[in-house]
C-alpha cells in the first residue's frame, strides 16, 4: 500500500474516533439530565440452558426483533464490560432462576466476575469496587458454584441449600438386548474406551469404574475448592456442609454459605441498607443511561469457529428436540472445511479461536477437520477453547492449535477408538420376520445386522482400529511433545477433567473463552484491552471454496430439511448410527460417564 493510501486510512480512522468521542460527550450530557433514572445495580436473569456463545440468528428475526435470545456467557461478557465503565453503577445482580448449567460453565462465569472487577478498577481509579450479587431461587451444585464467586449471596427464606455432591449411575443394557434378540458386536483397542459398554456389557468393568472415580474426584475437588475460596471457609467446613445437606436457608446463613435470606422484592433494601433502598434495573432498560466511553476497534479481528455436537462427515445438521445418541446437532466435516477456508481467505482476521463442544464422532471426519485446521494454523494462529466437553474426536481436532485452553471441569481426552454393530437377527426371528440377503464380495456383509462378524472379519476390523488408534496417538505425541511412555499412561480411552489434562500436558491452560481470545491476541501481536473484534467465521456454502494447496504461496506465508431429519431418525431406530458417522472407527465419550451438573 502506498504512503498516500496509508495516510488516507489514518485520516479516516482519526475522523471516526473524533466522531465517536463527540457522540459519547453528547450522550453523557443527555444522560445527566435523567440522573434520577440511573441504575444503582444492573439486573441479569439466568434461566434455562446456558450457552457459551450467542447463536447466530436468522436475518428475518434480527430485522423484526422476533424471538428474544436468552443470556449467554458471551452476551454477559459484553454487557459487564460496558457496565464496568460506568462510574455511578455500584454493581450487578445475577438472578438465577432454574438455570441449566454445568460446572465448567459455572467456572466460566466465575472467571467473568473476576474480569468485571478488574475492568471496574482499571476504568474507575479511586472509586469503590463494583460488586457482584447473586440471588438464588434454587441452590444446587453448579448454581452455587457461580454464587460462591460473587461478593454477596442471597436466597429466598424457603430455599434449601442442596449442594449434595456428585453421583453417576450408568445403565448397562446387554442383558436387556439379549431378551429381545439383539446383541452388540463391539471392537475397541483401548480398555478405558467405554463409549459402547452400555450395549456390550451387563455390569461395570474395572476400567470403567476407575475412570468414573477419577472424574468424580476431580470435579468434587474443584467444587469444594471454589466454595472454600469464594466463601472464605476451610475445605473441611465445606465438605462437612455438603455431607449434611440439604440445609435450610437459615442454616446456610449460620454456616456462612449465604449472606442473608430475602425475597426478590426485598433485594433493593438488602443492598441499600435499612433506610435507603437502591434502584435495580434490568440491563435492557439500564443500558440506555449507562455512561459511554469511546471504544476504538482494532482493524484486525479474531475469528471464531464453533464445532458443536457429534462429528460427522458431510454437512452440519440440526435436529429440533434432539435425537437419541446423536443429540440436537452435528458438526459436519464439509461445513467445517468451508468455514476454515473462509477464515484463511478473510484478510481482516489475524487468527482463529476454535470453540469445541463435542464428545467426538467419526474418525474420518475428525481427521479431515484436523487437516484443514493444520493448514489454517500455518498461515494464521489457531487457539483452541474446549468448553463443557471436548473428547475423542473433539480433542483430536484441537491438536493443530498453538495453545489449548479449557476449564478445570471440562471433559477431555478419551484417546482411543471403538466400533460396533447391533446384530438383530434374533429380534427378527422373535417376530417372525425373515431376510434373504444376496451379495457379491466376501465382506459385503461386514456392516450388516443379520449376523456377527466372522473371525477373519473381526480380525480385519481390529486391524483397522489398531491403525487408527496408532495414528491418533502419534498425532497427540507430536502436537503435545509427549514420548511413548507418557502417552501410554494418558491414552487407552482414558477421560480426564481439564485440570487433570493440564497436569498431564494434554492442555496448556485453565481458563475461559476470553482467556483463549487473550492468548490468541498475544500470539498475533494484538492488544488484549477489548479493542480487537471477536466475530464468528461464516462460510457461504452456495459458493464452495477449493482447498488451499499445501505448497501455495498463501500457505507458505443451520437447520436441515425433512428428508435429512427422516434419514437420521430412521438410522437411529435401526441402530445404524454408523450410516451417519461413516463406515469407520468412531471416537465417542461414553453416555454413562458422570456429568458436571
Amino acid at each position: 500500500m502506498s504512503f498516500t493510501g496509508r495516510g488516507f486510512i489514518r485520516l479516516v480512522r482519526g475522523i471516526s474516533r473524533l466522531w465517536q468521542a463527540c457522540g459519547c460527550v453528547l450522550a453523557n450530557f443527555v444522560r445527566r439530565l435523567s440522573k434520577g433514572s440511573w441504575a444503582d445495580y444492573v439486573l441479569f436473569e439466568l434461566s434455562g440452558p446456558l450457552l457459551e456463545r450467542t447463536p447466530q440468528r436468522p436475518r428475518y428475526l434480527s430485522l423484526f426483533s422476533l424471538g428474544k435470545q436468552g443470556l449467554t456467557v458471551e452476551s454477559l461478557h459484553d454487557a459487564l464490560r460496558r457496565i464496568a465503565g460506568d462510574p455511578d453503577v455500584r454493581g450487578v445482580v445475577i438472578l438465577v432462576k432454574g438455570a441449566q448449567m454445568s460446572l465448567a460453565q459455572a467456572q466460566s462465569l466465575a472467571d467473568l466476575f473476576d474480569r468485571f472487577r478488574g475492568w471496574s478498577g482499571e476504568l474507575n481509579s479511586g472509586a469503590a469496587a463494583k460488586e457482584v450479587v447473586v440471588y438464588l431461587e434454587t441452590c444446587g451444585g453448579p448454581e452455587y458454584a457461580v454464587a460462591a464467586a460473587a461478593d454477596r449471596v442471597f436466597v429466598s427464606p424457603q430455599t434449601e441449600w442442596t449442594v449434595l455432591g456428585l453421583r453417576a449411575e450408568p445403565i448397562f443394557l446387554a442383558e436387556t438386548l439379549r431378551r429381545i434378540g439383539v446383541e452388540a458386536e463391539v471392537v475397541k483397542v483401548a480398555p478405558w474406551k467405554t463409549a459402547l459398554d452400555t450395549f456390550e456389557r451387563s455390569e461395570m468393568s474395572g476400567a470403567h469404574r476407575e475412570q468414573m472415580e477419577r472424574l468424580l474426584d476431580g470435579w468434587y475437588g474443584e467444587m469444594v475448592t471454589a466454595i472454600s475460596r469464594g466463601r472464605d471457609r476451610s475445605e473441611e467446613q465445606v465438605r462437612a456442609a455438603i455431607d449434611s445437606a440439604p440445609l435450610r436457608a437459615s442454616e446456610a446463613v449460620e454456616l456462612g454459605l449465604v449472606d442473608d435470606t430475602v425475597y426478590e422484592d426485598q433485594l433493593g433494601k438488602a443492598l441499600g441498607g435499612p433506610k435507603d433502598g437502591v434502584r435495580i434495573l434490568p440491563y435492557d432498560q439500564a443500558r440506555k443511561t449507562l455512561y459511554r466511553r469511546p471504544r476504538m476497534r482494532h482493524r484486525k479481528g479474531v475469528g471464531v469457529i464453533s464445532l458443536n455436537g457429534m462429528i460427522t462427515t458431510g454437512k452440519s445438521r440440526r435436529y429440533p428436540g434432539g435425537l437419541p445418541i446423536i443429540g440436537s446437532s452435528t458438526a459436519g466435516s464439509s461445513t467445517v472445511q468451508q468455514t476454515v477456508r473462509a477464515a484463511i481467505e478473510d484478510e481482516r482476521l489475524a487468527g482463529v479461536v476454535l470453540h469445541i463442544e463435542s464428545g467426538g464422532g467419526s474418525a474420518l471426519a475428525s481427521d479431515l477437520i484436523w487437516r484443514e485446521l493444520t493448514l489454517l494454523d500455518r498461515l494464521k494462529p489457531v487457539v483452541a477453547y474446549m468448553g463443557d466437553v471436548a473428547g475423542s474426536g473433539g480433542y483430536y481436532v484441537a491438536l493443530p492449535a498453538r495453545r489449548i485452553v479449557c476449564q478445570a471441569a471440562t471433559l477431555t481426552g478419551s484417546i482411543g477408538v471403538v466400533m460396533a454393530k447391533l446384530v438383530t437377527s434374533g429380534a427378527f426371528n422373535k417376530i417372525g420376520a425373515k431376510s434373504f440377503p444376496v451379495q457379491r464380495g466376501e465382506n459385503a456383509d461386514l456392516y450388516a445386522s443379520d449376523g456377527p462378524w466372522r473371525p477373519e472379519q473381526r480380525d480385519k476390523v481390529e486391524e483397522q482400529m489398531g491403525h487408527t488408534y496408532r495414528n491418533f496417538k502419534r498425532l497427540v505425541g507430536e502436537a503435545r511433545q509427549l514420548g511413548p511412555d507418557a502417552l501410554e499412561e494418558l491414552c487407552g480411552g482414558r477421560v480426564w477433567t481439564g485440570r487433570q489434562a493440564q497436569l498431564h500436558g494434554l492442555v496448556d491452560e485453565i481458563g475461559s473463552f476470553a482467556t483463549a481470545v487473550d492468548r490468541l491476541c498475544e500470539i498475533a501481536g494484538l492488544p488484549t484491552d477489548g479493542t480487537v473484534p471477536v466475530v464468528p467465521v461464516k462460510a457461504n456454502e452456495k459458493r464452495p471454496r477449493p482447498p488451499v494447496l499445501e505448497g501455495s504461496p498463501d500457505l507458505a506465508a443451520g437447520g436441515e430439511g425433512i428428508a435429512d431429519l427422516t434419514e437420521a431418525l430412521c438410522a437411529v431406530m435401526r441402530g445404524d448410527v454408523s450410516s451417519l458417522l461413516g463406515r469407520e472407527g468412531v471416537w465417542m465419550l461414553a453416555d454413562g460417564l458422570p456429568k458436571s451438573r
